[in-house]
């Protein structure tokens, strides 16, 4: 009997015990083990910077440990610390063995990055994972110690990607064309426009045939896409004038009126008043040779200055045999006043030439921006285009496919001025930290600037970029309106 009341009362005493264990925490365990801390600083760290790619045995050796690490401290044994301390040596250890990694297979890294630029990974999904998985496999070979079989295939994997690249150019090239034509035709574009919207299709056939023939022939390609889509605009505009009229209910009398009003303030820097009591082909006729007629008089008075220099030198000589100093003084004064008058009236017939051909060329460019693209300023003799349509992920820089026609907008404009140089800034609203928002802005910058130059053929040596993050608004941040505006890339065209 005394027995059982003894084993009664230790079942008790055990339940009791049972009844009043308490879990520990991480937090707790982080606060009594030091090292499991910084081991779990160190392998969070890790996963952000990808380092499970560059040493993946390593890190998946540290993350093990540090979980058996974790369990032993839960359980109270004594080998814990010992174990947080192997999780913090192999998680440096994975550091170093991926900056290595990085450094000897940098050239496959910057051909990735370019694929990625590019959205590789979405419009070629399967060759993209094929040379990712090729890649991970020379970086495993890497650190297991087969340096030499790893770098074995440096060059194949980086042209693997490279050609990737190159394949997502030419979709994304060809594929904006496509969509522009598909979607003249779902919209009766066609019925409007036929003969601009055939010339449009022809284009976009060339650019096939052209990849079809030479894959490597992309700057062509480009020329016959970005020429469909212009026709397709062109169409867009005739489309645009033809509702116009339709709106206004014109009669086929209005509508030549009309036409007459626009030629009228095209050519007014020199016609005050065009003569359209004639045939439209006499109008046409003597616009033409008035036109004409400035560049024959600049020419003219180019030549005249030439020999009005000729005749200084041969006066001059003559004087000195001929003529008291006096004499020749006199003559020289004519000689120099009649060069200075047609000097100045060449002057101003080339500023008034000058000022025309700048105001229809900045005019161009400013009717190329829908309001949703971007705002195009005229600063002096330069251009700011105002980029606030640009689609970028939260936090990234990666171009979405959306802003190739925007993008190839802007390459053309940039070359309707082929003697500028190019500054692209980024911007940013205000939200996040200002060291973030820096190098998100100069990131996007600078992928806009590695389109222009890449896709077209535009000098890289003409084109700079930077950030600026938040420090520049063009409005305010407190609404979201004004923090959409201020979230843009400029492209300053410089002339020289």
């Amino acid at each position: 009997m005394k027995k059982s009341i003894i084993s009664i009362s230790l079942a008790m005493v055990l339940l009791g015990g049972c009844a009043s264990t308490v879990s520990v925490s991480e937090k707790d365990i982080f606060q009594q083990y030091p090292g499991i801390s910084e081991a779990n600083t160190l392998i969070e760290k890790a996963k952000g910077d990808n380092l499970a790619f560059f040493a993946p045995e390593q890190m998946k050796e540290a993350q093990k440990v540090y979980e058996n690490a974790l369990k032993a401290a839960k359980s109270g044994k004594p080998d814990a610390k010992e174990m947080a301390n192997e999780a913090i040596a192999r998680a440096k250890a994975a550091r170093t063995q991926s900056a290595k990694a990085q450094y000897t297979f940098e050239d496959v890294l910057l051909a990735r990055d370019k694929a990625m630029k590019v959205n590789a990974s979405a419009v070629a999904p399967e060759e993209f994972k094929e040379a990712e998985e090729t890649f991970a496999k020379a970086i495993a070979q890497f650190e297991l110690g087969q340096e030499d079989k790893a770098k074995k295939d440096i060059e194949a994997i980086k042209n693997q990607f490279l050609a990737i690249e190159v394949k997502a150019l030419k979709r994304n090239m060809l594929s904006i064309a496509q969509e522009a034509v598909a979607k003249a035709e779902k919209t009766d574009l066609d019925d409007i426009a036929p003969r601009t919207i055939s010339q449009a299709k022809d284009e976009l056939t060339l650019a096939i045939n052209t990849l079809e023939a030479n894959r490597t022939d992309t700057a062509k390609a480009n020329v016959h896409s970005n020429r469909a889509i212009w026709l397709i605009k062109q169409a867009e505009g005739i489309a645009d004038i033809n509702a116009y009229f339709d709106n206004a209910d014109f009669d086929e009398e209005q509508k030549i009126l009309w036409y007459q009003e626009q030629l009228s303030s095209v050519v007014a820097p020199y016609n005050n008043a065009v003569q359209f009591n004639n045939t439209n082909k006499e109008v046409v006729a003597n616009l033409r040779k008035q036109a004409q007629a400035i560049v024959d008089s600049n020419q003219s008075l180019i030549a005249n200055l030439d020999s009005a220099k000729a005749q200084v030198q041969t006066i001059t000589a003559e004087s000195q045999s001929k003529q008291t100093m006096l004499e020749k003084d006199k003559a020289q004064a004519l000689l120099q006043a009649q060069m200075q008058r047609e000097q100045e009236q060449l002057q101003r017939q080339q500023e008034i030439a000058a000022k025309a051909a700048d105001d229809a060329r900045f005019a161009a460019v400013q009717s190329m921006f829908t309001e949703q693209e971007a705002t195009v300023y005229r600063q002096r003799d330069n251009v700011l285009i105002r980029a606030q349509g640009f689609s970028f992920k939260p936090g990234g820089s990666e171009i979405e496919s959306s802003n190739f026609v925007m993008l190839n907008k802007i390459t053309d404009a940039i070359k309707r001025f082929p003697n500028a140089t190019v500054v692209v800034s980024g911007h940013t609203d205000s939200t996040g930290s200002a060291e973030l928002n820096l190098a998100l802005s100069k990131a996007r910058a600078e992928v806009v600037a590695n389109f222009i130059t890449q896709v077209s053929d535009i000098d890289s040596n003409k084109v700079t970029f930077n950030g600026y993050g938040k420090d520049k608004p063009v409005a305010s941040n407190e609404t979201a309106e004004g923090r959409a505006e201020n979230r843009r890339v400029e492209i300053l065209i410089v002339n020289q």
